[in-house]
């Protein structure tokens, strides 16, 4: 049984799911180097389908998450480009006519007439590229994919309330679901109009970042900002947007929240930035708790799940995961858009089985090295070829993980292509950049010789697994291996981790190691701990600021060419500058 997931737009990603179980996921940008590639995820697919020697006809059933690209059409570099261009404006004019009911109403009408038209071209598109079948092609609306993708991990045998949360897709930005292990049961859904993920992204962009890209870093500026500083901030934004009165199921809204930016742009003029960055997280954590709240009370279900771009916020999955009311919580893994492929696989696995008799057993995804490969042999072959071997040293160990623990030991910085790439957003320790996490020093080392990320942004520790208790305080035992979630840290940490935890409030989005999914990576931090005592190294995802993660040899060359990286290890081989 073989089947294709595919989500389209932001963050284009493939996925293969095999009898059962996702055994590929790789997102476009990684190929393309375009970061947040949008369209149809060609090198993905055709990637997918040559690993695996699977031919047009070996593929059981095609499943898209949408029947549209989605381009990111409402933003633009700056608020004046978004204001001027056409159909940005149109629609900001229209926000403050009378007439808006009527075009709404015959724009609904229209868009009824064209969707069966947008799901045929998108099937030819994928048949002419691909030669698929158009009757094994399928296609599910947005938010589902969203539910369906952490319904591998979810309990067979019981319920648990799924909440997705994100910008929007196919005209909505939230829905609450209901999972039973056989079926998904749709309880409550909000139209994009009442946005807190437009919210949250139109206030990226008045803060002079990238919405849909840099929504991470008001996060992490959020802590700064002092109780007395937010609270004027906070008065002028927290009747934006609200719950309904009657279940309070769904979010209603003062305006339609892609409109939002120049009213918003007005109301926090010369309002301070950690201000603003702590007000539009304060409004955030507390809008989705009470959602997350009113939830369980209408279900009675504490088992949770949550899933869309939202929850990638791993403050806000903190401070849900803290609730009385919540038993257990499965964040999903780089739970953006990216995470459709996924929950599209799942949906086919699905429908596959109900059409074939067949057993419906989905097996849970653990780790996430679901992406390319590159073995020594094709490694040397690379740098032999491109003459790296005359430019820099290199040197093959027979035990590379022990060279990498040395050299962090004595604090330097080295990057580590090896094994599989890492699905998602989150650096893993295959594409990643490692350091000592002990020396706070490390951070501006990082930041200005190789990532040129913003000072106030924390890295984070790859904790072994049986270390975790030392250092996170975690008393509902969630398993963290995702990097989806923060913890409050021990003293130990804020000694020995002082690099890899948030500088104001200590906290951490730890990815918890096992042994089992990742040994070589294990293994760096079992002989860095030996050498140290310290059982956690700093880790941040390989790449120059603003380009994909690294993917392949070219890519991870680029970047120490590109950059003062000294150290770099691909499988077996150490490379560094002479």
């Amino acid at each position: 049984m073989n089947i294709i997931g595919i989500h389209l737009g932001h963050n284009a990603t493939a996925s293969l799911l095999k009898d059962g179980k996702i055994i590929n996921c790789v997102s476009e940008e990684r190929f393309s180097r375009i970061k947040n590639h949008t369209g149809i995820p060609m090198e993905s697919i055709k990637w997918i389908l040559s690993k695996n020697n699977l031919k047009k006809e070996d593929i059981d059933y095609i499943v898209l998450d949408d029947y549209e690209v989605i381009k990111d059409p409402y933003f633009a570099t700056n608020l004046k480009d978004y204001l001027i261009s056409k159909r940005s404006f149109m629609r900001y004019i229209y926000k403050f006519k009378i007439i808006e009911s009527f075009i709404n109403l015959k724009k609904r009408l229209v868009d009824k007439r064209k969707v069966g038209k947008k799901r045929e071209d998108m099937k030819k598109d994928i048949y002419e590229t691909f030669g698929f079948n158009p009757n094994k092609i399928l296609i599910i609306d947005h938010h589902t994919s969203h539910a369906y993708s952490p319904c591998f991990n979810l309990p067979k045998d019981k319920e648990t309330l799924i909440f997705t949360l994100d910008g929007e897709g196919n005209d909505l930005c939230a829905t609450i679901n209901i999972w039973n292990g056989k079926n998904l049961k749709r309880i409550a859904e909000t139209n994009k109009r009442a946005s807190i993920g437009w919210l949250y992204a139109w206030t990226t962009l008045i803060l002079g970042m990238k919405p849909l890209e840099h929504e991470f870093k008001v996060m992490g500026m959020a802590p700064y900002a002092k109780d007395y500083g937010i609270k004027k901030t906070y008065d002028k934004i927290k009747d934006l947007i609200w719950l309904d009165k009657k279940h309070g199921l769904t979010f209603k809204s003062k305006f339609r929240m892609y409109f939002i930016g120049y009213y918003l742009e007005n109301i926090l003029k010369y309002e301070r930035f950690d201000n603003i960055s702590g007000s539009i997280q304060k409004l955030l954590e507390k809008l989705v708790i009470k959602w997350i709240k009113n939830g369980i009370r209408y279900t009675g279900i504490k088992d949770i799940a949550l899933s869309g771009g939202v929850f990638m916020n791993v403050k806000l999955n903190m401070k849900i995961s803290e609730l009385d009311e919540v038993k257990t919580i499965f964040p999903m893994p780089s739970g953006a858009d990216e995470s459709n492929a996924i929950g599209a696989a799942f949906f086919g696995y699905k429908k596959y089985c109900e059409n074939n008799n067949v057993k419906f057993d989905p097996i849970p995804f653990e780790e996430l090295y679901l992406g390319p490969n590159y073995e020594d042999d094709e490694i040397y072959k690379f740098l032999k070829q491109n003459g790296y071997d005359k430019k820099y040293h290199i040197e093959k160990h027979k035990n590379i993980e022990r060279e990498i623990a040395k050299l962090l030991s004595k604090n330097e910085v080295v990057a580590r292509l090896n094994g599989n790439s890492e699905f998602g957003a989150r650096a893993l320790g295959n594409r990643s950049i490692l350091s000592n996490p002990s020396d706070i020093e490390n951070i501006r080392i990082i930041n200005e010789a190789i990532k040129k990320r913003d000072f106030w942004m924390p890295f984070t520790p790859s904790i072994m697994e049986e270390k975790e208790k030392d250092y996170i305080i975690n008393p509902k035992n969630i398993f963290a291996p995702y990097m989806i979630i923060t913890f409050d840290t021990t003293k130990k940490a804020k000694k020995e981790l002082i690099a890899a935890i948030h500088p104001y409030d200590k906290t951490a989005r730890p990815q918890i190691v096992k042994e089992k999914w990742n040994p070589s990576y294990y293994k760096i931090i079992k002989e860095f701990g030996k050498i140290t005592g310290i059982n956690a190294v700093l880790n941040t995802s390989f790449n120059l600021h603003g380009e994909p993660m690294v993917l392949s040899p070219r890519d991870a060359m680029h970047t120490m060419e590109n950059s003062d990286l000294k150290y770099l290890t691909m499988g077996n081989y150490l490379i560094s500058k002479k």
